[in-house]
């Protein structure tokens, strides 16, 4: 499994907004050294990136005005998913910039294309688009350093993060035997 590091609070948004694109300023030269066309169809562990320091810096500064973005971007109304998880992460305190912040790794998803042309409303004109399909935020957030690019998840990493996924529900054993003549019989 490959993971993909995103600074704050951006693998919030993919995690528990509906982000289904992720932005990459990355030339088309730097997309193939990453290996792009390879990992189409691949499941991608999502990682937050290091918290910025609270206070008056330029870490935190971004971390607000994504914030702001992501509020923007969803037309002011938080979907139910990701107002559960900050309601869960206040804890009756009042809501701040800190509750968006998810280190480690906090969800998978589908990679199903990269374009340069994506409509959505995730997609920086511009930019490389990943375009992601099947998220599933993980119940507990799995610490491991990332790296910038695609990097490769440690084995150990990726069990426990296959732990937390829902278990797919596998066809019948007789099925897999069957041609398409014999569907229609």
């Amino acid at each position: 499994m490959k993971g993909l590091t995103l600074t704050q609070p951006w693998s919030f948004a993919i995690a528990f907004c509906g982000k289904s694109v992720e932005n990459r300023d990355w030339s088309d030269r730097i997309a193939d050294l990453n290996g792009l066309s390879s990992l189409t169809g691949e499941l991608i562990a999502i990682h937050g990136g290091t918290a910025p320091k609270r206070g008056n810096n330029k870490g935190w500064r971004s971390l607000c005005q994504s914030i702001a973005d992501i509020h923007r971007r969803l037309d002011g109304e938080l979907p139910e998913a990701a107002a559960a998880e900050l309601a869960r992460r206040a804890a009756g305190s009042p809501l701040d910039a800190s509750h968006f912040i998810t280190p480690g790794i906090v969800a998978v998803a589908s990679l199903w294309g990269v374009t340069r042309a994506s409509r959505s409303v995730w997609a920086t004109e511009g930019d490389l688009h990943l375009m992601l399909s099947e998220v599933v935020a993980l119940p507990q957030p799995v610490q491991v350093r990332g790296a910038q690019g695609f990097w490769h998840v440690p084995s150990v990493v990726e069990e426990a993060v296959r732990a937390q996924l829902p278990q797919r529900r596998e066809q019948p054993a007789q099925w897999g035997h069957l041609d398409g003549g014999e569907w229609l019989a």
